[in-house]
């Protein structure tokens, strides 16, 4: 509110309650990136409840690489829905 800027996050929660109502138009024009995120954060998810049976999939969704790509895409959201008005 501070800046006028709308931060990556702006709409996630009217989002997932859109997306429990059953509307995924709703929910992707209040915030794209989180109902895209959705199967990233499943698997995020299971990897975490599956880390002492499969320490790989834990070390592969956690490596260096998904989440440096992860923090470029957010930040890249970020600025495209602040240049756009999405």
């Amino acid at each position: 509110m501070l800046t006028g800027l709308k931060c990556p996050g702006c709409g996630s929660q009217r989002a997932i309650h859109a997306l429990l109502k059953g509307d995924v138009i709703a929910a992707i024009r209040f915030n794209a990136m989180m109902v895209a995120f959705i199967p990233l954060i499943i698997v995020l998810l299971y990897a975490e409840f599956q880390r002492t049976r499969k320490p790989k999939l834990y070390l592969l969704v956690n490596s260096n690489v998904i989440v440096w790509t992860i923090f470029t895409i957010v930040i890249g959201w970020w600025i495209l829905r602040n240049i756009f008005g999405w």
